[in-house]
């Protein structure tokens, strides 16, 4: 079994390392660099978008951050990370993923989603994606289940 592990250290791979890390299997570490290696031919037979972070778990490539975490919950199921409760693993995973990560993003960026508009971006606002954690952080102390998971 190999798990080798593509990554920038300052790119969303801090996800997938910490995962790593909790898994406590053993891992290669591949760093690339912006526009050169992650642009290179060998990468982007991995990751053909040419982005981090990326991984390689017997052959088999993985890319996008939450579907290295599920799978990696998924594939190692002695690390306790993928909870029974499968439909409240996957709605909190993917509300990471699709509504936080965009409005996170967005506010970054300094994109202002006018009211009227909202119903046209999947997060709404971020206003509704914090009050969306703050209500299930009320409900239980992790965002699936009443123990540590991957989400």
């Amino acid at each position: 079994m190999t798990l080798t592990f593509y990554t920038h250290p300052q790119s969303r791979g801090r996800i997938t390392h910490w995962m790593l890390e909790e898994l406590g299997q053993p891992y290669e570490t591949v760093v690339l660099d912006y526009g050169t290696t992650m642009k290179a031919p060998a990468y982007l037979a991995i990751n053909p978008m040419g982005k981090v972070p990326a991984l390689v778990h017997d052959g088999q490539a993985i890319t996008e951050g939450a579907a290295i975490i599920t799978y990696l919950a998924d594939a190692f199921p002695a690390a306790g990370l993928m909870p029974a409760n499968r439909a409240a693993f996957y709605r909190w995973m993917f509300f990471g993923a699709g509504p936080v990560e965009a409005a996170v993003t967005n506010k970054a960026l300094g994109v202002q989603v006018p009211p009227e508009r909202r119903g046209m971006v999947g997060y709404g606002s971020l206003e509704a994606v914090t009050d969306t954690l703050a209500a299930q952080l009320e409900k239980t102390p992790y965002l699936c289940c009443d123990t540590f998971s991957a989400a």
